[in-house]
């Protein structure tokens, strides 16, 4: 594994997750060593919140979850009122999270919730008028949906659960959305629709997290993986889905080695530097680099990130 990568400039992680207090110092170390200089934080406490903002006012660019309880229930002022004071609290942009098992955890869920439906139309048309961007995750991985997720009655399909997002951009076209992982879509055999979808909605950014999905499916066919990446090079940010806390974080260097050998390198059948639960049972995971040009890579780890968040 090189550590004399292609890129060597300044990294901005677009997709991070902080928590308790007492955790973010070192999350912040650890990233410091990797060469990562501003990272989007996604708020869950609101003591971790105000540490980070505290003991380092420059690194991080804040996303604050809408309550996923009151959009369960179409109950869309709550989120309005959070959307309108977003700004004011300190925060810079907006997380929701509707991967099937979101169903896990709030009762109130049921098979019929669909993001799509115009009841949360006002929740998007907030967005615009506060011109506030929003992370919004939707579906999983297909394996998920071929073990985690074999309920469909309660679960859902993928294919629906991307249609329902579609849905979301073709009637909110002036909403800044960043999609994460690969709009869920890196698989191979999904790249044509991931690219139907950045053609019809310039409005929309993916997210590379997480590590161990991207190197698992896009090592499939560098060829067409590389395309795309070349193809999208202005709309595509680079992201871990690293936590704070401490069970997440020790293996933040491993989710950004094996991403900067799928981007940087040209790597053939590296094993994935961690355990892929995936795959652990039928070989594992090996990477297959990409190896993009320099100009793609300083866009995929600084510039496209630093224009939408900070300029």
């Amino acid at each position: 594994m090189t550590k004399t990568w292609k890129y060597t400039g300044p990294i901005f992680d677009a997709h991070t997750h902080i928590g308790n207090k007492e955790d973010i110092d070192a999350l912040v170390q650890i990233g410091n060593s990797l060469g990562i200089s501003t990272q989007i934080g996604i708020v869950h406490t609101k003591e971790g919140f105000e540490a980070a903002r505290r003991h380092h006012p420059e690194r991080f660019v804040f996303a604050k979850y809408l309550s996923l309880e009151n959009i369960a229930q179409y109950n869309v002022q709550p989120v309005i009122d959070e959307i309108s004071n977003l700004k004011e609290e300190g925060y810079s942009l907006a997380k929701t999270w509707f991967g099937p098992r979101w169903r896990d955890y709030y009762e109130s869920v049921t098979g019929e919730f669909r993001i799509d439906d115009i009841r949360l139309d006002p929740v998007f048309q907030a967005l615009e008028d506060a011109d506030v961007p929003i992370i919004i995750h939707v579906a999983d991985p297909d394996t998920y949906f071929a073990s985690h997720y074999k309920d469909s009655k309660k679960y859902g399909v993928k294919e629906d659960h991307l249609i329902q997002l579609e849905n979301v951009l073709e009637r909110h076209p002036r909403v800044k959305f960043q999609i994460p992982h690969f709009g869920a879509q890196p698989e191979i055999h999904r790249l044509s629709n991931l690219s139907r979808w950045m053609d019809a909605f310039p409005n929309i950014y993916l997210d590379t997290a997480s590590s161990r999905w991207m190197a698992r499916e896009l090592s499939k066919d560098v060829e067409k993986a590389r395309d795309f990446m070349i193809r999208y090079q202005d709309r595509v940010l680079f992201g871990t889905d690293v936590s704070s806390t401490e069970n997440s974080r020790i293996n933040y260097n491993r989710r950004v080695n094996a991403q900067r050998i799928l981007w940087d390198t040209d790597a053939k059948n590296t094993p994935l530097p961690f355990t892929d639960p995936d795959t652990k049972d039928s070989g594992g995971t090996f990477i297959n680099g990409l190896d993009l040009p320099l100009g793609v890579l300083r866009k995929l780890y600084w510039e496209n990130a630093n224009r939408f968040y900070r300029t």
